[in-house]
């Protein structure tokens, strides 16, 4: 058991001897100390189980990650995996119940795994592989385990599903950023100024002007996508504000919108669920919000959703050398979780549960890093190139990074630079991916 963990025991422990006779009957104790929402959530998303009294009395940031790595939670992990493996979902997302059931029942892993190997459901999941692999020419297992469920899930025939992927559409999502503002220093967010070879043809804006989202959200519209990913740093004010007027001006067009947070990275599961619910109650009851599997998608990037909100869907966003299966350098444990999207990747861009990314070209050689990437546009030839690989895949969903992003160089919209030729093309290959065709633009 982890040092921390005993320790925390050791000092608590007197404490919890001298408040117990305070408590009385253990439902009335949960009556009096209700775990917050963000610890219930923390630990369902981990543990697949709520806190227990004596969890929520000490609830600390400490004590979840020690309660992981305990018995208790290598057997969480090492069942989570064989769902993973064998039916292609992760049992913390509305299975709980029987992930618990084994949990508790000490049934050998290797049992468990043979046991589900034998299900009906196992089974299906069999059939439902073959008919991607014969309708799409690829395999879905271990790249598009999201996509794969999605079928397993419904109540078609395999017939009928290779009959339904045959004439598959992807809907087209762009990535936006709001934290543009004119400083003395130059243009760009709180912290990097943007390089003056990059001014948008609109100018040097802020992104808090509504005539500029307008502009924007006409362009985009007109282009033909069909959602914005909307970024919003999760402790910047003014970015939540800036995010308001986007969705405020949303209302006039067909487009729809989710909300992406970024900065929360490594922070504790109990912080990233409140800044989730946040999110979820300032934005989700939209009319233009953007829905997924009939739940209101809200993501994360580069933050593991190691907590479960219901009614949501979460995923996580993120770039990595290698998406693939078992060689996922961002995840401790090298697994491609169903929530997982792609954020870019290089030519050629994968398939990652449903999701094709597509990137005009990305730089970052000026901005310091100790690791820096570059990978030139090359006059549109990588874009070209991007977009004919995604809609040769077929996927559910095909994300362009990005409209706006320019420390990295991704960004789409018309500038000094490009002109409008990265709009007129993005608009020809979304006709495309909306009418189920391949081709040039």
């Amino acid at each position: 058991m982890p040092r921390t963990f005993i320790l925390t025991f050791i000092i608590v422990l007197p404490i919890v001897w001298l408040v117990a006779p305070l408590w009385g009957r253990a439902d009335e104790a949960r009556t009096r100390l209700p775990a917050s929402p963000a610890l219930t959530q923390a630990y369902m998303g981990s543990l697949c189980r709520p806190p227990d009294d004596f969890e929520i009395l000490f609830e600390n940031q400490g004590l979840l990650p020690a309660l992981e790595s305990s018995a208790e939670g290598r057997r969480v992990g090492q069942i989570r995996h064989v769902y993973l493996d064998v039916l292609r979902r992760d049992p913390v997302d509305g299975d709980c119940a029987a992930l618990r059931d084994w949990v508790e029942d000490r049934t050998d892993i290797e049992q468990i795994r043979r046991r589900i190997s034998g299900s009906y459901e196992a089974r299906r999941v069999t059939q439902v592989r073959q008919a991607f692999i014969d309708a799409l020419g690829r395999d879905p297992v271990g790249w598009d385990n999201s996509s794969l469920r999605r079928w397993v899930d419904s109540g078609f025939t395999p017939s009928e599903i290779r009959g339904q992927l045959a004439v598959q559409r992807p809907i087209v999502g762009v990535h936006y950023f709001t934290w543009y503002q004119n400083r003395e220093s130059g243009w760009g967010n709180n912290r990097d100024v943007v390089q003056a070879g990059m001014k948008p043809a609109i100018g040097w804006y802020s992104s808090s002007n509504p005539i500029v989202i307008e502009t924007q959200l006409a362009q985009m519209s007109a282009a033909g996508f069909d959602f914005v990913i909307v970024h919003v740093n999760a402790e910047s004010p003014e970015a939540w504000v800036n995010a308001h007027t986007f969705f405020d001006r949303l209302v006039r067009y067909k487009l729809r919108a989710a909300i992406i947070l970024d900065g929360l990275y490594t922070r504790p599961a109990t912080q990233k669920a409140t800044w989730v619910a946040k999110a979820n109650a300032e934005f989700a009851g939209h009319p233009n919000y953007f829905f997924r599997d009939g739940k209101p998608l809200i993501m994360l990037y580069s933050a593991t959703p190691d907590f479960a909100i219901p009614g949501v869907a979460l995923r996580n966003v993120y770039w990595t050398e290698n998406y693939g299966p078992g060689t996922n350098s961002f995840n401790a444990s090298p697994v491609l979780y169903p929530r997982d999207w792609p954020f870019w990747a290089p030519t050629p861009p994968p398939v990652v549960n449903g999701v094709v990314p597509v990137i005009p070209g990305y730089v970052d050689t000026h901005l310091g890093r100790e690791r820096s990437m570059e990978y030139p546009r090359a006059n549109g030839r990588m874009y070209r190139e991007q977009w004919q690989r995604a809609l040769a895949l077929r996927p559910e969903v095909i994300l362009v990074y990005s409209w706006n992003e320019y420390f990295e160089e991704t960004a789409i919209e018309p500038t000094e630079a490009w002109g409008d030729q990265y709009l007129k093309s993005t608009a020809c290959y979304i006709a495309h991916a909306h009418r189920g065709t391949t081709g040039t633009c």
